[in-house]
């Protein structure tokens, strides 16, 4: 598969085909992290019901094919405090930690990846991380992973962004171990947007997420068996169908304020007040067009899945896994619809479409290190087999890694979950 029969690329929407990155590495290692505290569908069920939306919980899986989110503590305690003690589908594990943080759950995932390559955190060279939900502005995610490692005091860098920096920290990750003496790099990403950057009674949205962490680890070859292919896009002219703006300190009080009152307005029942504020007001709370998403974040994925593939000459008949951004199981098949209806590709594309998204929820960055680490716990990764790993949030920003899937040293410490 390379160019079309005229000698030109296809009419991509989005992508620019000739700006992409072809290194020879390797994943060696890989871990995920998932709190087991969950939020069934039941919980924004009544929240909508409240808000004069009536949804049942089948209404909820129907519509997006997520059943649990699996979250913090912490988050369960935020859920309360807004929806009542009371609230229905909050439920608790006994032994989760009351406070975790985003690098606490991010350093168990890097643990895991290290662990499953059987290798030290003295041999990294270079971590990169990725969050679009993190408040640490500095020391950084990857600085605070890089001590609590105890790795050496190399290079420590963290992109914030929605849901595909993960595919633009694994072309970064390719630069990197190219241009450089760095031979091991770490990549991590860990998210809470359903605690912080939506609020919780704009139940379209904040309904989508769980939270947790995802790593891998990243290693130069030279190998023509590893020649990997990474490209990324960025199109603000879609800016508007997911956004959302961090407050700056001038804007705390006013944020709180309205906070109060957005509670306030709810426990007294004028849900008409409240969903008038929500619409409102959204400066520190994401923004989502959802019709909009899945018209566009389906097309963005499939493009770039389309145009690594040409690039590395595979045929579609040749790629055994498209495992994208498990941003909702709607959305997931609509990537494989595109590359048939647009680009010709079989019918058993469909059938190549990882879906873990259920138990899960969006992870956002998180989100593919998850799905991976679920397809090995299904034992649907095998050696030798390529995959494609796509991913488009907000921005608009999308990006794929097209690879080859080698195994795993210790494959049972990359699908542990306690």
């Amino acid at each position: 598969m390379a160019l079309t029969t005229t000698g030109l690329w296809p009419q991509y929407t989005y992508i620019v085909p000739d700006i992409y990155t072809k290194a020879k590495m390797r994943l060696v290692g890989l871990g995920m992290y998932a709190p087991r505290g969950l939020i069934t569908n039941d919980f924004f069920a009544a929240i909508s019901t409240s808000l004069g939306s009536s949804r049942s919980a089948k209404d909820l899986e129907r519509a997006t094919g997520l059943e649990t989110r699996r979250v913090r503590a912490s988050t369960l305690n935020l859920c309360r405090q807004i929806a009542g003690a009371d609230a229905p589908g909050l439920i608790d594990d006994p032994e989760a930690p009351a406070e975790e943080s985003l690098v606490d759950m991010a350093v168990i995932a890097a643990q895991r990846a290290l662990a499953s390559a059987g290798r030290d955190a003295s041999e990294i060279d270079t971590i990169l991380a990725a969050s679009s939900s993190d408040n640490e502005a500095f020391p950084t995610i990857a600085g605070l992973v890089q001590l609590r490692l105890g790795c050496r005091p190399v290079r420590a860098s963290t992109l914030k962004g929605a849901c595909a920096c993960d595919t633009e920290i694994f072309q970064m990750a390719a630069e990197v171990l190219a241009a450089s003496t760095a031979r091991l790099v770490l990549i991590i990403a860990a998210e809470s947007l359903l605690a912080n950057a939506t609020h919780l009674l704009d139940w379209k949205t904040s309904s989508l997420f769980g939270e947790g962490a995802s790593a891998f680890l990243l290693e130069r070859s030279d190998s023509e068996e590893d020649e990997t292919y990474i490209i990324n896009g960025y199109d603000a002219r879609h800016a508007a169908i997911l956004c959302y703006q961090t407050p700056l300190r001038t804007e705390a009080a006013a944020m709180a304020a309205i906070d109060h009152e957005i509670l306030h307005m709810y426990q007294k029942g004028k849900m008409e007040e409240v969903n008038r504020l929500l619409a409102q007001y959204m400066v520190g709370y994401m923004s989502m067009n959802g019709k909009r998403v899945y018209r566009e974040a389906p097309r963005a994925m499939a493009e770039c899945v389309d145009v690594l593939c040409r690039h590395a000459q595979l045929d579609p008949d040749d790629l055994t896994h498209i495992i994208a951004h498990q941003a909702n199981s709607r959305i997931l098949q609509r990537v494989g619809e595109v590359l048939i209806s647009e680009y010709q590709w079989p019918e058993s594309t469909s059938t190549k479409i990882a879906d873990h998204f259920r138990y899960y929820g969006n992870l956002s960055n998180a989100s593919i290190g998850m799905a991976l680490v679920e397809s090995l716990r299904k034992g649907n990764l095998h050696e030798g087999e390529w995959m494609a790993l796509p991913a488009a949030g907000g921005g608009m920003h999308y990006g794929a890694w097209l690879l080859r899937y080698h195994g795993l040293k210790h494959v049972e410490e990359a699908i542990r979950d306690a």
